[in-house]
Parts: structure tokens; sequence; C-alpha cells
């Protein structure tokens, strides 16, 4: 079951402006769009990376079992529409959701850590979002 964020960030008059975005078609606006999604949500990056659980090797552990992994899977993804700070992935960090959202039934509790690295840079991802929409608003919509 999916989960959403229990952060987000509200803008006003976004919508409208992502209306005009699609209602223009140009793919250097769209471009210049996800840009500045993507810019505000790498502010939370580095926090997400440094708070995530490192974890231990020991003489339990498998040969294969390397500490950190989950720290270096954060990542982050952006569109025209918005953008996310992940975690995780399938194939090499299955985990992720696990470690994030615990698991009652084997005694694992939860570690938002991600939901707490939104928590202490939302200033400076709003700070970030305005700037860069403002950037691409006088760029590209203002200058024509």
């Amino acid at each position: 079951m999916a989960r959403t964020s229990a952060f987000t960030v509200r803008v006003a008059g976004l919508r409208e402006l992502q209306k005009n975005v699609r209602r223009l078609k140009s793919r250097d606006l769209n471009n210049s769009v996800r840009a500045a999604n993507k810019a505000a949500a790498e502010v939370v990056k580095p926090e997400a990376e440094s708070t995530a659980p490192k974890g231990k090797r020991d003489a339990k552990s498998s040969k294969r079992y390397k500490p950190g992994k989950l720290a270096k899977s954060v990542k982050v993804t952006a569109s025209v529409k918005g953008a996310a700070v992940k975690a995780g992935s399938a194939a090499r960090v299955p985990y992720a959701a696990a470690i994030h959202f615990g698991y009652p039934k084997r005694g694992i509790s939860p570690n938002r850590f991600l939901y707490r690295a939104m928590a202490r840079k939302s200033e400076a991802v709003s700070e970030t979002y305005e700037r860069e929409i403002s950037a691409v608003v006088r760029q590209h919509l203002e200058g024509d």
C-alpha cells in the first residue's frame, strides 16, 4: 500500500502556472520548471542521507551485507508537476519501506528519516522553490 507524505508545500497560484505551462507546450519551459522542482527537492537530500540509519555489520550478517546502502539509495525525482525524495529500490534496498514505516510483526519500529529531513529543511525548500520558480517566470513568461 502506497503512503503519501506527511509533508507537502503548498504554493498559491501553482495550479494556474502548471495549467499555463501545459497550454504553452514549450519544451524549454517544461525543462525549466522541472529543474526548479528538482532544485527545491535537492535541499532535502543531504539531510536525508545523513540521518538515514547506517546499520552495523556483525558476526551473523551475510557476507554481502554492506552498511549504508539505505543512505546511498536516497535520490530525488522531479517532473513538471512536482518533486519527491525517495529511498530504496526493489532490487538493491527492498527493506527501505520496512525501516521507514516500521514492520511491527518483525519488531522493526519506524524510523521516519525522510519526514524528519523534510521537516528540518522545509523553510529552505520553500525559499529555494520560490526563488527558482520566480526565475523561470521572469525568463520564460515575462521575457516575451
